[in-house]
């Protein structure tokens, strides 16, 4: 036999399948009742009479037995069910609550945002200065820290005009 193989357990319109992935895996499938397609009965033959016993709409103690799951197994998976419902409860109630805390962190950034955008640059303010006050000396020494070029012959009122004329942009 080729592996892998598809084996199947229902009737021919509502069936689950399986894949045997090696000789083992099919000898314990087809215990489960797997079986080949081929194999599949419809749901006619299945309903009219293939239960052991033969009887139309008969069905065996067999039958029976393995179409319930034992109290024990229920029981588990329906704790199972329980546990699992519990834990999408609380997964969903932090997700609200980190889902809550991001929308009041956005709201706050976006107030600081507001803020910020409230703040206009200062307007270039000119600071009047009384340069009367100074010698020629210190009129000069201001000169040179702003880089204006002057003449050594240049009294006062000429340093002071060159100290309060607009800069020139180039």
């Amino acid at each position: 036999m080729e592996y892998p193989k598809m084996l199947y357990l229902g009737s021919t319109t509502s069936h689950q399948n399986e894949i045997a992935q090696n000789a083992e895996h099919e000898a314990e499938l087809r215990e489960l009742g797997f079986v080949d397609f081929v194999d599949l009965e419809d749901e006619v033959n299945q309903m009219m009479g293939s239960a052991v016993g033969g009887a139309i709409g008969g069905a065996s103690s067999e039958g029976f037995r393995n179409a319930f799951v034992p109290v024990e197994q229920f029981d588990a998976v329906s704790e199972d069910l329980v546990q699992k419902e519990l834990q999408l409860s609380v997964a969903q109630t932090e997700r609200d609550q980190f889902k809550a805390e991001n929308d009041d962190l956005k709201a706050q950034i976006e107030q600081l945002n507001q803020v910020i955008d409230s703040f206009q640059p200062a307007e270039h303010v000119v600071v009047e200065t009384d340069y009367n006050g100074l010698t020629a000396d210190q009129l000069r020494t201001l000169l040179d820290e702003k880089g204006i070029k002057y003449l050594a012959r240049d009294d006062k009122p000429t340093l002071i005009g060159l100290l309060t004329q607009p800069a020139k942009k180039e």
